[in-house]
């Protein structure tokens, strides 16, 4: 007599999705909201400005900064100063070595001047150098008060308006891409799942009501069993550029 056995129900485990790129972002310094040039739920290109901050003092440095940095009447002058002295010296050196007409005190002065008009070079150059890192500060500071997209994304939160005052450190905006998203799940470590980055695996997600099925790949296996519940957390990221799941809602990863 053969005895049929049922098939092993296949694993499933539960979760929730969210997207794979989500930031709050804050100003690094304390101002006043001078500009909101982008609108909730607007999408964004990286590096697109979002918010500004008053800055009015800021780009009047930068510009004071610019004019002295690009300022170098002085350091030309003393260059050319040094090149006429260089061959200054070097005709009056061959005159002492081949003739009497030029006296050994007279070489020693043209040493002199050579070697003031080559300090006073190297001063004017280093005093450039220096200028244009001051420059370059006046600007990290002016990019201080503008925040910007760190990614392609769409606006989710703008919590500050024009005008309101913020500190340093506190969340203005919050941004989101949804395009890729993240399905989060904690299996039992000794269920026997052999899951490994890079598998496929098949994805079920309630959405309104409506079960869409996905494919994703495992992105992430934690090395470490949580001691205190068990479990094991698996991040699975699947594509989401039609735009028809929307993070934060519930699923499943079904085992294969």
């Amino acid at each position: 007599m053969v005895v049929a056995h049922a098939a092993p129900a296949p694993r499933t485990a539960t979760g929730i999705t969210e997207p794979e790129k989500d930031a709050l972002l804050s100003a690094s310094v304390a101002g006043t909201i001078a500009t909101v040039a982008r609108k909730r739920g607007e999408f964004v290109r990286q590096g697109e400005l979002i918010l500004e901050l008053d800055s009015e003092l800021e780009k009047l440095e930068v510009e004071r900064r610019k004019l002295v940095a690009d300022s170098k009447a002085e350091l030309i002058a003393a260059s050319n100063r040094l090149e006429t002295l260089t061959l200054d010296l070097a005709a009056t050196r061959r005159l002492f070595e081949t003739s009497e007409s030029v006296s050994r005190e007279e070489l020693q002065k043209k040493e002199l001047e050579f070697k003031l008009a080559q300090s006073e070079f190297e001063r004017y150059l280093i005093a450039e150098q220096r200028e244009q890192v001051e420059y370059r500060m006046a600007l990290a500071q002016l990019a201080k008060r503008r925040i910007t997209a760190p990614f392609d994304g769409v606006i989710a939160e703008l919590l500050l308006e024009e005008g309101e005052n913020c500190s340093a450190q506190q969340p203005v905006a919050r941004i989101v891409d949804t395009r890729q998203c993240y399905f989060i799940t904690h299996i039992e470590g000794a269920a026997g799942w052999r899951l490994r980055a890079g598998m496929s695996v098949p994805l079920r997600l309630n959405e309104g009501g409506a079960i869409v099925e996905r494919r994703g790949r495992v992105a992430y296996v934690a090395p470490v069993i949580d001691p205190s519940s068990g479990l094991q957390e698996v991040r699975v990221l699947f594509d989401n550029s039609d735009g028809k799941i929307r993070p934060g809602i519930t699923g499943l990863m079904q085992g294969e």
